[in-house]
Protein backbone atom coordinates (compact mmCIF):
# COMPACT_ATOMS: atom_id res chain seq x y z
CA UNK A 1 0.00 0.00 0.00
CA UNK A 2 1.25 3.07 -0.55
CA UNK A 3 1.76 5.94 1.64
CA UNK A 4 -0.10 8.46 1.68
CA UNK A 5 0.31 12.02 3.78
CA UNK A 6 -2.76 14.72 3.39
CA UNK A 7 -3.17 18.07 5.31
CA UNK A 8 -4.98 16.34 8.51
CA UNK A 9 -2.05 13.91 9.11
CA UNK A 10 0.57 16.78 8.89
CA UNK A 11 -1.70 18.01 11.63
CA UNK A 12 -1.41 15.90 13.69
CA UNK A 13 2.29 14.71 13.58
CA UNK A 14 3.10 18.41 14.25
CA UNK A 15 0.61 18.16 17.41
CA UNK A 16 2.32 14.74 17.99
CA UNK A 17 5.93 16.91 17.99
CA UNK A 18 4.65 19.86 20.22
CA UNK A 19 3.51 17.47 22.94
CA UNK A 20 7.06 15.44 22.91
CA UNK A 21 8.41 19.18 23.55
CA UNK A 22 5.96 19.71 26.15
CA UNK A 23 6.40 15.95 28.00
CA UNK A 24 10.30 16.86 27.62
CA UNK A 25 9.93 20.20 29.32
CA UNK A 26 8.01 19.04 32.23
CA UNK A 27 11.21 16.52 32.55
CA UNK A 28 13.44 19.64 32.47
CA UNK A 29 11.69 21.84 35.22
CA UNK A 30 13.29 22.13 38.22
CA UNK A 31 11.12 24.57 40.02
CA UNK A 32 7.81 23.20 42.26
CA UNK A 33 6.72 19.47 42.49
CA UNK A 34 9.25 18.07 40.39
CA UNK A 35 7.55 14.35 41.03
CA UNK A 36 4.37 15.57 39.33
CA UNK A 37 6.63 17.50 36.81
CA UNK A 38 7.68 14.14 35.82
CA UNK A 39 4.55 12.01 35.53
CA UNK A 40 2.65 14.71 33.79
CA UNK A 41 6.29 14.48 31.43
CA UNK A 42 5.65 10.91 30.93
CA UNK A 43 2.06 11.51 29.98
CA UNK A 44 2.98 13.79 27.32
CA UNK A 45 5.33 11.27 26.13
CA UNK A 46 2.96 8.82 25.91
CA UNK A 47 0.70 10.63 24.29
CA UNK A 48 3.08 11.90 21.83
CA UNK A 49 3.50 7.98 20.91
CA UNK A 50 0.18 7.54 20.37
CA UNK A 51 -0.36 10.42 18.39
CA UNK A 52 2.86 9.15 16.03
CA UNK A 53 1.44 5.70 15.84
CA UNK A 54 -1.68 6.92 14.66
CA UNK A 55 0.34 9.16 11.82
CA UNK A 56 2.20 5.99 10.71
CA UNK A 57 -1.57 3.58 10.58
CA UNK A 58 -3.30 6.38 8.78
CA UNK A 59 -0.56 6.91 6.11
CA UNK A 60 -0.08 3.15 5.64
CA UNK A 61 3.90 3.98 6.25
CA UNK A 62 5.56 0.78 5.99
CA UNK A 63 8.94 1.62 6.83
CA UNK A 64 11.85 -0.80 7.38
CA UNK A 65 10.81 -1.72 11.42
CA UNK A 66 7.32 -0.56 11.35
CA UNK A 67 6.45 -3.72 12.74
CA UNK A 68 7.89 -3.09 15.91
CA UNK A 69 5.33 -1.00 16.82
CA UNK A 70 2.75 -3.47 16.63
CA UNK A 71 0.36 -3.46 19.50
CA UNK A 72 2.19 -0.72 21.17
CA UNK A 73 -0.29 1.61 21.11
CA UNK A 74 -2.03 -0.60 24.23
CA UNK A 75 0.58 0.85 26.24
CA UNK A 76 -0.48 4.40 26.23
CA UNK A 77 -4.22 2.99 26.17
CA UNK A 78 -3.70 1.70 29.44
CA UNK A 79 -1.46 4.01 31.19
CA UNK A 80 -3.46 7.36 30.53
CA UNK A 81 -5.85 7.08 33.28
CA UNK A 82 -3.85 5.82 36.08
CA UNK A 83 -0.86 8.51 34.95
CA UNK A 84 -3.66 11.17 35.29
CA UNK A 85 -5.03 10.38 38.64
CA UNK A 86 -1.79 9.70 40.30
CA UNK A 87 -0.78 13.24 38.76
CA UNK A 88 -4.23 14.92 40.27
CA UNK A 89 -3.55 12.99 43.56
CA UNK A 90 -0.33 14.46 43.42
CA UNK A 91 -1.44 18.14 43.25
CA UNK A 92 -4.05 17.29 45.91
CA UNK A 93 -2.08 16.07 48.12
CA UNK A 94 1.50 16.91 47.96
CA UNK A 95 2.21 13.53 49.38
CA UNK A 96 5.35 10.86 48.56
CA UNK A 97 3.77 7.92 46.78
CA UNK A 98 2.97 4.23 48.95
CA UNK A 99 2.50 0.58 48.70
CA UNK A 100 -1.01 0.80 47.33
CA UNK A 101 -0.36 3.44 44.22
CA UNK A 102 1.40 0.32 42.69
CA UNK A 103 -1.97 -1.02 42.03
CA UNK A 104 -2.04 1.54 39.15
CA UNK A 105 0.47 -0.74 37.44
CA UNK A 106 -1.67 -3.03 36.90
CA UNK A 107 -2.99 -2.44 33.54
CA UNK A 108 0.33 -2.03 32.35
CA UNK A 109 1.34 -5.31 33.30
CA UNK A 110 -1.85 -7.19 32.04
CA UNK A 111 -0.77 -5.53 28.31
CA UNK A 112 2.67 -6.87 29.12
CA UNK A 113 1.26 -10.26 30.03
CA UNK A 114 -0.44 -10.03 27.21
CA UNK A 115 1.70 -8.85 24.11
CA UNK A 116 4.79 -8.64 26.05
CA UNK A 117 6.34 -11.51 24.42
CA UNK A 118 5.70 -10.68 21.23
CA UNK A 119 7.33 -7.15 21.72
CA UNK A 120 10.23 -8.48 22.25
CA UNK A 121 10.31 -10.24 19.01
CA UNK A 122 13.51 -10.14 16.12
CA UNK A 123 12.53 -8.02 13.52
CA UNK A 124 12.62 -10.83 11.39
CA UNK A 125 10.50 -12.62 13.37
CA UNK A 126 8.05 -10.55 13.56
CA UNK A 127 7.71 -9.65 9.82
CA UNK A 128 7.09 -13.65 9.62
CA UNK A 129 4.05 -13.46 11.82
CA UNK A 130 2.89 -10.31 9.86
CA UNK A 131 3.03 -12.38 6.74
CA UNK A 132 1.51 -15.57 8.14
CA UNK A 133 -0.99 -13.93 10.86
CA UNK A 134 0.43 -16.51 13.75
CA UNK A 135 0.48 -13.78 16.36
CA UNK A 136 -1.28 -15.91 18.67
CA UNK A 137 1.64 -17.85 18.67
CA UNK A 138 3.14 -15.31 20.78
CA UNK A 139 0.63 -13.32 22.24
CA UNK A 140 -1.55 -14.19 25.58
CA UNK A 141 -5.18 -13.33 24.43
CA UNK A 142 -6.30 -15.13 27.73
CA UNK A 143 -8.27 -14.58 30.15
CA UNK A 144 -9.64 -11.57 27.03
CA UNK A 145 -10.19 -12.68 23.56
CA UNK A 146 -8.42 -10.46 21.21
CA UNK A 147 -12.17 -8.86 19.56
CA UNK A 148 -12.84 -7.45 23.40
CA UNK A 149 -9.41 -6.32 24.39
CA UNK A 150 -9.91 -2.36 23.36
CA UNK A 151 -13.49 -2.57 25.02
CA UNK A 152 -11.55 -3.77 28.33
CA UNK A 153 -9.44 -0.82 27.37
CA UNK A 154 -12.45 1.68 26.70
CA UNK A 155 -13.75 0.73 30.37
CA UNK A 156 -10.27 0.83 32.03
CA UNK A 157 -10.66 4.34 30.96
CA UNK A 158 -14.14 5.03 32.04
CA UNK A 159 -13.45 3.61 35.49
CA UNK A 160 -10.58 6.29 35.80
CA UNK A 161 -13.01 9.04 34.18
CA UNK A 162 -14.93 8.44 37.95
CA UNK A 163 -12.00 8.07 39.81
CA UNK A 164 -10.71 11.52 38.86
CA UNK A 165 -13.87 12.91 39.29
CA UNK A 166 -14.17 11.39 43.03
CA UNK A 167 -10.73 13.06 43.51
CA UNK A 168 -11.42 15.92 42.94
CA UNK A 169 -14.63 15.92 44.81
CA UNK A 170 -13.56 14.93 47.55
CA UNK A 171 -10.49 16.76 47.59
CA UNK A 172 -11.22 20.20 46.06
CA UNK A 173 -11.27 22.12 49.15
CA UNK A 174 -7.76 21.44 49.70
CA UNK A 175 -6.81 23.45 46.84
CA UNK A 176 -7.76 27.13 45.66
CA UNK A 177 -9.92 27.91 43.02
CA UNK A 178 -7.13 28.30 40.29
CA UNK A 179 -5.67 24.98 41.00
CA UNK A 180 -9.21 23.42 40.35
CA UNK A 181 -9.63 25.23 37.12
CA UNK A 182 -7.12 23.30 36.04
CA UNK A 183 -7.69 20.21 37.36
CA UNK A 184 -11.43 20.56 36.18
CA UNK A 185 -9.79 21.08 32.00
CA UNK A 186 -7.74 18.07 32.73
CA UNK A 187 -10.72 15.92 33.68
CA UNK A 188 -13.17 17.50 31.04
CA UNK A 189 -10.24 16.65 28.09
CA UNK A 190 -9.81 13.12 29.63
CA UNK A 191 -13.52 12.44 29.86
CA UNK A 192 -13.87 13.46 25.99
CA UNK A 193 -11.15 11.67 24.75
CA UNK A 194 -12.55 8.91 26.60
CA UNK A 195 -15.97 9.12 24.88
CA UNK A 196 -14.82 9.76 21.46
CA UNK A 197 -12.18 6.26 22.06
CA UNK A 198 -15.61 4.54 23.09
CA UNK A 199 -17.44 6.02 19.76
CA UNK A 200 -14.19 5.35 17.45
CA UNK A 201 -15.08 1.52 18.17
CA UNK A 202 -18.47 1.40 18.44
CA UNK A 203 -18.67 2.71 14.85
CA UNK A 204 -16.35 0.35 13.63
CA UNK A 205 -18.50 -2.57 15.76
CA UNK A 206 -21.22 -1.34 13.91
CA UNK A 207 -19.13 -0.97 10.38
CA UNK A 208 -20.32 2.60 10.15
CA UNK A 209 -16.77 3.94 9.72
CA UNK A 210 -15.57 6.63 7.05
CA UNK A 211 -12.23 8.23 6.22
CA UNK A 212 -13.77 11.43 7.60
CA UNK A 213 -14.37 9.78 11.43
CA UNK A 214 -11.49 7.73 11.31
CA UNK A 215 -9.52 10.48 12.21
CA UNK A 216 -11.93 11.10 15.35
CA UNK A 217 -9.22 9.87 17.76
CA UNK A 218 -6.76 12.44 16.00
CA UNK A 219 -9.15 15.40 16.75
CA UNK A 220 -9.51 14.60 20.65
CA UNK A 221 -6.12 14.20 21.29
CA UNK A 222 -4.98 17.31 19.08
CA UNK A 223 -7.84 19.52 21.33
CA UNK A 224 -5.72 17.53 23.99
CA UNK A 225 -2.49 18.84 23.29
CA UNK A 226 -3.65 22.18 22.61
CA UNK A 227 -5.39 22.51 25.90
CA UNK A 228 -2.35 21.86 27.84
CA UNK A 229 -0.10 24.17 24.97
CA UNK A 230 -2.50 26.70 25.72
CA UNK A 231 -2.18 26.99 29.35
CA UNK A 232 1.88 26.13 29.00
CA UNK A 233 2.78 29.16 26.99
CA UNK A 234 0.07 31.24 28.04
CA UNK A 235 0.85 30.81 31.82
CA UNK A 236 4.86 29.14 32.57
CA UNK A 237 4.13 28.34 35.72
CA UNK A 238 1.76 25.76 34.98
CA UNK A 239 5.29 23.58 34.93
CA UNK A 240 5.56 23.89 38.91
CA UNK A 241 3.19 21.03 39.44
CA UNK A 242 0.32 23.09 40.49
CA UNK A 243 -1.11 25.78 38.13
CA UNK A 244 -2.06 28.71 38.62
CA UNK A 245 -4.68 29.59 35.82
CA UNK A 246 -4.89 33.00 34.36
CA UNK A 247 -7.83 34.70 35.38
CA UNK A 248 -9.18 38.42 33.54
CA UNK A 249 -11.06 38.90 36.76
CA UNK A 250 -7.69 39.62 38.86
CA UNK A 251 -5.14 39.68 36.28
CA UNK A 252 -4.23 43.02 36.53
CA UNK A 253 -6.78 44.18 39.72
CA UNK A 254 -6.62 43.76 43.28
CA UNK A 255 -7.19 40.17 44.07
CA UNK A 256 -11.06 39.60 44.72
CA UNK A 257 -12.49 39.34 48.20
CA UNK A 258 -13.51 35.62 48.19
CA UNK A 259 -10.35 34.42 47.06
CA UNK A 260 -8.53 36.84 49.09
CA UNK A 261 -9.98 35.26 52.30
CA UNK A 262 -8.98 31.62 50.77
CA UNK A 263 -5.75 32.55 49.95
CA UNK A 264 -5.22 34.48 53.33
CA UNK A 265 -6.22 31.08 55.22
CA UNK A 266 -4.14 29.01 53.12
CA UNK A 267 -0.90 31.26 54.21
CA UNK A 268 -1.79 30.96 57.52
CA UNK A 269 -1.64 27.57 57.33
CA UNK A 270 1.68 27.38 55.17
CA UNK A 271 3.20 29.06 57.71
CA UNK A 272 1.91 27.78 61.11
CA UNK A 273 1.43 23.80 60.11
CA UNK A 274 4.46 23.56 57.09
CA UNK A 275 6.63 26.35 59.11
CA UNK A 276 7.96 27.32 55.89
CA UNK A 277 9.48 30.32 57.44
CA UNK A 278 12.13 28.40 58.99
CA UNK A 279 13.78 28.08 55.30
CA UNK A 280 16.22 30.52 54.81
CA UNK A 281 15.82 30.80 51.21
CA UNK A 282 12.22 31.47 51.35
CA UNK A 283 11.72 34.94 49.52
CA UNK A 284 8.70 36.14 47.99
CA UNK A 285 8.85 34.69 44.53
CA UNK A 286 8.75 30.98 46.47
CA UNK A 287 6.64 32.32 48.83
CA UNK A 288 3.93 33.33 45.68
CA UNK A 289 4.66 29.75 44.01
CA UNK A 290 3.27 27.74 47.30
CA UNK A 291 0.50 30.00 46.83
CA UNK A 292 -0.26 30.16 43.10
CA UNK A 293 -0.28 33.58 42.93
CA UNK A 294 1.71 36.59 41.26
CA UNK A 295 4.26 37.94 43.30
CA UNK A 296 2.06 41.30 43.46
CA UNK A 297 -0.98 39.48 44.75
CA UNK A 298 1.09 37.59 47.59
CA UNK A 299 2.33 40.97 47.84
CA UNK A 300 -0.94 42.76 47.94
CA UNK A 301 -2.32 39.83 50.54
CA UNK A 302 0.32 40.41 53.17
CA UNK A 303 0.30 44.06 52.57
CA UNK A 304 -3.60 44.37 53.17
CA UNK A 305 -4.60 41.05 55.62
CA UNK A 306 -1.79 41.40 58.11
CA UNK A 307 -0.63 45.02 57.78
CA UNK A 308 2.92 44.29 57.26
CA UNK A 309 5.63 43.93 54.73
CA UNK A 310 6.54 40.54 53.49
CA UNK A 311 10.17 40.63 55.59
CA UNK A 312 8.48 41.80 58.51
CA UNK A 313 5.33 38.96 58.27
CA UNK A 314 8.21 36.31 57.92
CA UNK A 315 10.53 37.69 60.59
CA UNK A 316 7.23 37.94 63.07
CA UNK A 317 6.80 34.42 62.78
CA UNK A 318 11.04 33.48 63.08
CA UNK A 319 10.67 35.77 66.00
CA UNK A 320 8.08 33.84 67.93
CA UNK A 321 10.05 31.09 67.25
CA UNK A 322 12.98 32.12 68.92
CA UNK A 323 10.90 33.02 71.52
CA UNK A 324 9.94 29.64 72.07
CA UNK A 325 13.33 28.02 72.35
CA UNK A 326 14.77 30.87 74.13
CA UNK A 327 11.99 30.15 77.03
CA UNK A 328 12.29 26.06 76.59
CA UNK A 329 14.49 25.19 79.71
CA UNK A 330 15.48 22.19 78.51
CA UNK A 331 17.06 23.44 75.19
CA UNK A 332 20.72 23.80 75.17
CA UNK A 333 20.92 26.07 71.99
CA UNK A 334 23.10 29.43 72.07
CA UNK A 335 21.79 32.23 70.82
CA UNK A 336 23.75 31.72 67.67
CA UNK A 337 22.19 28.16 66.73
CA UNK A 338 18.79 30.00 67.28
CA UNK A 339 19.39 32.34 64.77
CA UNK A 340 19.90 29.52 62.23
CA UNK A 341 17.28 27.35 63.56
CA UNK A 342 14.97 30.27 62.95
CA UNK A 343 15.46 30.63 59.49
CA UNK A 344 17.44 33.91 59.56
CA UNK A 345 20.86 34.52 57.75
CA UNK A 346 22.97 36.75 60.12
CA UNK A 347 23.11 37.75 63.73
CA UNK A 348 22.40 41.15 62.80
CA UNK A 349 19.07 40.54 61.07
CA UNK A 350 17.85 38.57 63.83
CA UNK A 351 18.85 41.22 66.63
CA UNK A 352 16.97 43.78 64.70
CA UNK A 353 13.83 41.83 64.20
CA UNK A 354 13.75 40.75 67.76
CA UNK A 355 14.38 44.06 69.34
CA UNK A 356 11.91 44.98 67.24
CA UNK A 357 9.11 42.91 68.14
CA UNK A 358 10.26 42.66 71.75
CA UNK A 359 11.70 45.61 72.80
CA UNK A 360 15.03 43.90 73.94
CA UNK A 361 17.63 41.99 72.42
CA UNK A 362 17.72 38.12 72.97
CA UNK A 363 20.56 38.06 75.07
CA UNK A 364 18.34 40.33 77.46
CA UNK A 365 15.13 38.48 76.98
CA UNK A 366 17.08 35.04 77.79
CA UNK A 367 18.17 36.59 81.27
CA UNK A 368 15.13 37.79 82.05
CA UNK A 369 13.48 34.52 82.17
CA UNK A 370 15.83 32.67 83.83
Amino acid sequence: METTINIWIMLFFAFAIQAFVLGILFFLKRKGDRVANNIFGVFLLLFSYNQLFNCAYWSAYEGAYVEHMSFTNFIPWVSYGPLLYIYIKRVLHKTPFTWRDLRHLIPVVWIFWVFGRFYFLPHATKVEVSATNTYAEYVNWWPIPRQYMTYTITFLMLIYVVKIYSLYKREKNKVTELQRFWIRSLWICFTGYTFVFFTYFMLIYFQLMTISNDYLIGYAMVFFIGIVSYFSFMQPSIFSGTIPIPFAKYQNNGLSSSIAVEMKDKLVSLMEADKLYLDNSLTLDVLSEHLNLSRHHTSQLINEHFEVNFFEFVNNYRIDEAIKLLQDKKSRLNINQIIYATGFNNRTSFYNAFKKKTGISPKSYRNKIT
